[in-house]
């Protein structure tokens, strides 16, 4: 029987609030520097909506050392655009591998790619059509317009434009920058969409399709997202996530993205690499209920921790830490707490638990990515980053969370998330000891 191969982690890439490279982030973490900043949506000199959500401070794509051309032919397909989260993607994925020191320069590197985010071109899209759309009908009647005039002008205005909301097209720009030619997916699993995303590098390498693997997530706020989570009632007013609060009132956007490498632990042994963790393995649970609220009393996020636990081979005992969702929204805390205190027993001392949220907002399709790099470097440097804005935890929860940053010896972690559309999500991490 061959044996199995270990998977590891050998790079981090973050761009968040708190700051951009492993180094700024995590010292941000731990100065608790979430920078939440005010959005003005402004029409025709009218302030539309205006929203807080923590932002991405001095981010310049043309410092992080990429080719200039192929950054050039990007714009010039985008003609002139610049998609920031696009932009995110390719710094994070390069911050990734120079942390990795994986030489990605010639066309036969070995590496794959898979990319997460909930809707990468969809939002822009639709603001030029409704631009469009209003200068065509402006001071002039419906009827004035043949519908065929109409649909013609969108179609011809949009054609490219529209092609590029479908996602191969960034899978393709991202790729080509960094010289990736194995094996490549981009994934949409709503905010759980950066597990899932490991999952899948874990099975190219053990499928030996790519000697490394860069997972990299990202989102940028815009109004239209802003607008329907308002109008669902779970977007914080106040521009503060509360999670497992009695005062939660909702989520607030995260600005960012961030890039990991895996590969296999031979290949990092070979070459030397540090490595952050093993990866050992997830569960996964699709709930299939409704889109934006979770089955209460359903046991499927359980079923995606029990599955966790399963695939990584070892006993809920020797988890260290569990890093949950925790959006700050009363109905979507319970369904959490509900499923960590089935597991691990009501308000447990082992494991700690503590959100992250609250430090770099909720990047959406890029959050639990996110916020796994935050996990891994509290792994790498045994300190437990404490859950912001958690004075007032309600106790019907059952879950005690970390008030302030803990020194302790950490060595195997796990990262939970219940996303939209019932993808429920579990992974474990363990520090390598050589």
């Amino acid at each position: 029987m061959a044996k199995k191969q270990k998977i590891v982690i050998t790079g981090i890439g973050p761009i968040a609030s708190v700051g951009i490279g492993k180094d700024e982030f995590w010292k941000g973490i731990l100065d608790k520097n979430v920078n939440i900043e005010e959005e003005n949506c402004i029409l025709d000199g009218e302030v539309w909506e205006k929203f807080r959500f923590h932002k991405v401070k001095n981010f310049d794509i043309s410092r992080f050392g990429i080719d200039k051309q192929k950054l050039d032919d990007i714009r010039d397909w985008k003609e002139g655009e610049e998609i920031i989260d696009l932009n995110y993607l390719i710094a994070a994925v390069k911050l990734a591998l120079d942390d990795s020191r994986l030489n990605y320069e010639s066309d036969d590197n070995g590496i794959g790619l898979v990319l997460a985010h909930e809707n990468l071109g969809l939002m822009p899209f639709g603001f030029k059509v409704s631009n469009l759309a209003y200068e065509m009908l402006i001071g002039r009647q419906k009827s004035d317009i043949p519908k065929k005039v109409f649909f013609e002008g969108l179609y011809r205005k949009f054609l490219k434009s529209g092609y590029d909301v479908q996602t191969f097209a960034d899978l393709f720009h991202v790729a080509r920058v960094f010289n990736v030619h194995n094996y490549s997916l981009f994934i949409n699993n709503a905010c759980a969409s950066g597990l899932y995303a490991l999952e899948a590098a874990g099975q190219i390498l053990k499928n030996n399709q790519a000697k490394a693997v860069v997972v990299c997530a990202s989102d940028y706020p815009d109004i239209y997202k802003y607008v329907w989570f308002k109008e669902l009632g779970i977007y914080a007013h106040d521009g503060i996530i509360r999670p497992f609060s009695r005062d939660s009132n909702g989520l607030v956007f995260g600005d960012g993205g961030v890039g990991v490498v895996m590969e296999t632990l031979e290949s990092a042994q070979k070459r030397g690499a540090d490595i952050y963790a093993e990866y050992l393995g997830a569960g996964f649970n699709l709930e299939g209920w409704k889109i934006t609220v979770p089955q209460i009393g359903s046991n499927s996020y359980q079923e995606a921790i029990e599955q966790a636990l399963l695939q990584s081979n070892i006993d809920k005992k020797k988890i260290d830490v569990v890093c949950p969702h925790g959006i700050g929204s009363g109905p979507i805390d319970y369904y959490e707490a509900k499923a960590i205190t089935d597991i691990f027993g009501p308000n447990p001392k082992k494991p700690l638990i503590s959100a992250f949220k609250p430090y770099v907002g909720h990047n959406l399709g890029g959050s639990a990515l996110l916020e796994t790099a935050i996990l891994l470097l509290a792994l790498k440097n045994n300190i437990v980053p404490a859950t912001l804005n958690c004075k007032n935890i309600d106790p019907r929860f059952n879950v005690n969370l970390v008030k302030k940053n803990k020194n302790r010896k950490l060595k195997t972690v796990m990262k939970t998330c219940c996303a939209f559309a019932g993808f429920n999500a579990a992974a474990v991490f363990k520090k390598v000891e050589i």
